[in-house]
């Protein structure tokens, strides 16, 4: 897929959500293509580079902003780019995950010990602290809670649509002993302005999803983790050495394997099975061979309620839509 169709793809997906930044996606000149063609694959996201974007001065508002910024800021544009990092953390990628966590602690005499790998703040690392209902489109949007968070301190309140085999609601809360937080640039939400720096790669319409990353952020700050800097794989056993004894070892992965060079991806998933450790994704449909196969045959991976992968241990067990609003279960955790 060439970076044009790349860009008109995401302006497809995202124009229900951000007008602003679908024309965005839209307005690449060749200027602009070439510019992208230039960097690394995996800077070329059409988040980072709004975001890089909106850092340098571009406004959302004018649909013109990018495509100028190509050309009177191309050296500033083309220098940040290569080292620049997304952190938007979307806790509503959680949703998916949940169900997975909940089952990984109902089959564990201990409780779990997490690695977050590419925590960005952790919004996504608190499955314990997490209420999620979700309304089966199936059965006459029926609404039913899956997992009911810790009533000890702030928690975050997800509602998601599900369909297909959609597991059995957890029968108590997941138990998380410790956590770890693997980034290459974690964020400690403690610090401020922090959270300023998490939202600047929102669309600036989701006014409703920088809400939910409030409550997620608050939740987060009440059991915080422990902060690596590192990134995969070469820090994942680093990370997994810090979790202490008496716990089962999981790995949540959510949009993070896209970050990592097509051959490093592999080398992760073989580290994991080496170690022990259970893994959680919830990455791009595709994106890893070994858990495509998995896929039933109907699985249209054009469906936009199918561009991400839910998997347990390399098994896919849903698909979902990018955001974790919308999934569909394939088979019982």
């Amino acid at each position: 897929m060439t970076t044009r169709d790349r860009y008109r793809a995401y302006a497809d997906r995202i124009e229900g959500v951000s007008p602003s930044y679908a024309a965005w996606a839209r307005s690449l000149d060749d200027e602009l293509v070439a510019l992208l063609d230039s960097v690394p694959e995996q800077r070329r996201q059409p988040e980072l580079v709004f975001a890089v974007a909106r850092r340098l001065g571009a406004d959302p508002r004018d649909p013109d902003a990018l495509r100028a910024l190509g050309r009177e800021a191309r050296l500033a544009l083309a220098a940040r780019l290569p080292s620049a990092t997304v952190q938007a953390n979307d806790p509503r990628r959680a949703a998916p995950v949940v169900p997975l966590f909940a089952a990984l602690a109902a089959r564990s005499s201990q409780p779990l010990g997490l690695v977050d790998a590419g925590a960005a703040a952790g919004l996504c690392s608190i499955p314990d602290r997490v209420t999620l209902d979700l309304t089966l489109v199936e059965h006459g949007s029926q609404r039913v809670r899956m997992h009911t968070a810790t009533p000890d301190g702030p928690v975050l309140h997800l509602v998601a649509e599900a369909r297909g085999a959609v597991p059995a609601p957890a029968a108590r809360p997941t138990a998380v002993a410790a956590r770890v937080a693997l980034d290459p640039n974690p964020i400690d939400l403690a610090e401020p302005g922090a959270f300023d720096r998490l939202v600047e790669a929102v669309p600036p319409e989701a006014t409703d999803r920088t809400a939910l990353m409030r409550a997620a952020a608050s939740a987060a700050i009440a059991v915080p983790p422990v902060r690596l800097r590192g990134t995969l794989p070469g820090d994942l056993d680093r990370a997994l050495d810090h979790l202490p004894d008496g716990c089962e070892p999981v790995v949540l992965t959510t949009g993070t394997l896209v970050y990592v060079p097509g051959a490093d991806r592999q080398r992760v998933v073989d580290r994991l099975a080496e170690r022990g450790a259970h893994w959680i994704a919830l990455e791009r449909t595709g994106i890893l061979d070994g858990v495509a196969a998995t896929l039933p045959a109907d699985v249209d991976r054009d469906d936009p309620d199918a561009f991400a992968t839910v998997s347990l241990d390399g098994v896919a067990v849903a698909v979902c839509d990018p955001f974790g609003t919308r999934m569909r279960w394939l088979r019982d955790l």
